[in-house]
C-alpha cells in the first residue's frame, strides 16, 4: 500500500472513486463533472488530494481535505471533507491506513488539527475516527444556510 498526492496522470483513477464517492450520498453519476471539479481543485491548489494505492498500484480509496484557519488559535488546519473506499474493497483496514498517513503527514508539517464531519449514522466512521485519537466536539453546533 501507497499514499500518492493526486497529479493528472491519476486524474481518471480519482475521478471513478469520486464519482462513486457522490453516488454513495446519492448524487447522480457525472463523470465530466467530477474531472472538472477534481482538475480545478488540482491546478488552482484548492484542496490536497490523496490516492491510497494496493499492492498492484490500483487507486482503491481517497482522502480530500481543505486548507483552513483557525482564528482563535491562529494556525493553519484542515477540513478532511471527504474520505472514501471502493465499496468492493472495503473491511480491508483501508481508511484506516489512509487515516494514519494523513495524521502523520499533517503532524509533521506541524498542521494544528484535521477536523471532519460524519453523519450521525455513521457509526462505522465513528468508531474508525474515535479509535484514531477524534474526539467528538460537544460544545459547538454545526449550522448551515444554503443559498
Amino acid at each position: 500500500m501507497k499514499v500518492v498526492a493526486l497529479t493528472h496522470q491519476q486524474l481518471d483513477a480519482a475521478t471513478t472513486l469520486f464519482d462513486g464517492y457522490r453516488q454513495f450520498y446519492e448524487q447522480p453519476s457525472d463523470l465530466a463533472g467530477c474531472r472538472q471539479f477534481l482538475t480545478e481543485n488540482l491546478e488552482q491548489k484548492r484542496s490536497e488530494f490523496f490516492l491510497l494505492l494496493d499492492a498492484d498500484d490500483k487507486a482503491v480509496a481517497f482522502s480530500q481535505l481543505y486548507p483552513m484557519y483557525c482564528s482563535t488559535a491562529m494556525q493553519k488546519f484542515y477540513y478532511l471533507s471527504d474520505l472514501y473506499v471502493d465499496i468492493a474493497r472495503r473491511g480491508h483496514g483501508y481508511s484506516r491506513q489512509l487515516m494514519l498517513y494523513l495524521i502523520d503527514h499533517y503532524r509533521a508539517q506541524g498542521v494544528h488539527r484535521l477536523t471532519l464531519e460524519t453523519a450521525r449514522t455513521n457509526t462505522t466512521a465513528q468508531r474508525l475516527y474515535e479509535s484514531l485519537g477524534y474526539r467528538r466536539d460537544e460544545v459547538f453546533l454545526t449550522y448551515h444556510y444554503v443559498l
